[in-house]
């Protein structure tokens, strides 16, 4: 049987919501259509983790542990991004960063993973794309984790996605006082545009993320 840490970790999703066309600007990279950085350092840059995607995160003992894996998350981003700021100027040169990108690719192929959209949704990937151009402009960042989320804090749109589920945010800035609104409104905006249109028959759009027990664990 799976143990709970470990069923925190499978239940949990990656994805960067800003900038909102970064899996564009990705998969532009690695087209070699344009160079890095491809993010411009005025831009907001946000990626989330969610935790207990599924099945929420329903008791004490669950919100310690998806806690703790926040708090592993964190570390190991803040470890990459010291790793680029003080790597050589060639770490973070386009072609060898677009070199990096088709590895993974390549990796994923192997894997028999490599669906449509799968790199630009892979959580090394995402990782990768947010600590090198957070190095690369040498900027601040910060986290924050909220939830379980409540009923009353979710519009009932995207309730059913959210409730009961921990977020954890990663923002391109100093802190929270610098950002236009409150850290989960470009989250829930996320979530928003991903809700199955009118006359849809599939599942909600899920490009840009990725299970997140495969990075930054």
């Amino acid at each position: 049987m799976m143990s709970q840490s470990h069923m925190i970790v499978a239940d949990s999703y990656m994805a960067m919501v800003l900038p909102d066309d970064i899996s564009e600007r990705i998969s532009s990279f690695v087209a070699g259509k344009q160079a890095f950085p491809f993010i411009k350092k005025e831009e907001l840059a946000c990626v989330i983790y969610l935790y207990g995607r599924s099945a929420g995160v329903k008791d004490q003992s669950e919100v310690a542990e998806a806690t703790e894996l926040a708090q592993r998350t964190a570390q190991q981003m803040s470890i990459d991004i010291d790793g680029y700021i003080n790597s050589s100027a060639s770490k973070l040169d386009s072609e060898y960063l677009r070199s990096k990108y088709l590895n993974r690719e390549l990796q994923l192929a192997v894997e028999k993973k490599n669906s449509a959209g799968r790199l630009v949704g892979d959580p090394a990937i995402i990782s990768d794309c947010f600590a090198q151009h957070v190095a690369f402009y040498k900027q601040d960042y910060f986290f924050g984790l909220y939830g379980p989320l409540k009923e009353g804090e979710l519009t009932a749109d995207i309730r059913n996605m959210l409730l009961n589920r921990m977020i954890m945010v990663c923002y391109n800035r100093k802190g929270e006082q610098e950002l236009s609104s409150h850290p989960l409104i470009p989250v829930y905006v996320w979530f928003k545009g991903r809700l199955p249109t009118s006359g849809s028959t599939g599942s909600s759009k899920t490009n840009g993320g990725g299970n997140a027990s495969s990075s930054n664990i």
